[in-house]
């Protein structure tokens, strides 16, 4: 299994961090984990090709984790893409009209030459291609999902943006990564968002592996947030970069970047 971070930051532009993102694969499986304003260029940045995307996963419906669905429904209108496999977008209720919303003001993002499949999802387990998937309620929006996603041996469990809550500890149950919003410094938490402390924490109770801290405000810049979580954290704590690739039981490939 491979993990793409495409995108480390916030709706607040800076120069090297795109907002929500993440390219998943394994073996002939390849999904996103939310579709933030330009992921989709860091997607082709990393080698990615829309031919053969199966699933996008929305973590919930703030601009800054979707606003690019746009652009890859009209990009997937090109005759480049007719006759690729059907093109699966799972997310909680809402998803739909969302869909339905932005079709109606920009009438030519209409599927074209490929089949659109919208599955709104209720909590709980589900497969896509070589994934195993459950999605499990994040305290943030009535619509939040947290998603661990398991293949070929290894699990990675993404929050999305998050705050304080139970489900946490169970959507990271064990796993070799978590990946956890950790918005702002210490001291500085915004309403919604955790900070490093708090994503550490919730990954020691979980039994994580290694934490990967992300979704970083400008507020982070020159502080030192590994050194705020490694306290509460027993496992090795990791920054979220644009383009930092993780690998599991690939041959030849390390575990962390």
């Amino acid at each position: 299994m491979i993990l793409t971070v495409l995108g480390s930051g916030t709706a607040i532009p800076v120069p090297d961090r795109f907002p929500a993102g993440y390219r998943l694969s394994a073996d002939t499986t390849e999904m996103l984990v939310d579709c933030g304003p330009g992921v989709l260029r860091r997607f082709a940045q990393s080698g990615g090709d829309l031919r053969t995307l199966a699933a996008v996963l929305f973590t919930h419906y703030h601009t800054d984790h979707c606003a690019d669905l746009a652009a890859l429904l009209f990009a997937l209108r090109s005759p480049h893409f007719a006759g690729r496999p059907p093109l699966r977008l799972c997310g909680a209720k809402g998803l739909q009209r969302l869909v339905d919303t932005l079709t109606s003001a920009w009438p030519w993002l209409a599927p074209r030459g490929y089949e659109l499949q919208i599955d709104e999802r209720l909590p709980g387990s589900f497969a896509l291609g070589a994934f195993e998937i459950t999605a499990v309620p994040i305290r943030h929006t009535a619509q939040s999902l947290g998603y661990h996603c398991r293949a070929e041996g290894a699990a990675v469990a993404l929050s999305g943006d998050a705050d304080t809550c139970d489900e946490l500890v169970e959507l990271a149950r064990g796993v070799d990564l978590f990946v956890c919003d950790a918005a702002t410094p210490d001291g500085q938490k915004l309403d919604g968002h955790l900070t490093p402390s708090l994503a550490a924490e919730h990954a020691a109770r979980a039994g994580a592996q290694a934490l990967l801290l992300t979704h970083f405000y400008p507020e982070c810049q020159g502080h030192d947030l590994v050194a705020q979580a490694q306290p509460h954290f027993t496992g090795p704590v990791h920054l979220a970069a644009d383009l930092q690739t993780w690998k599991w039981n690939v041959p030849g490939a390390r575990e962390t970047p």
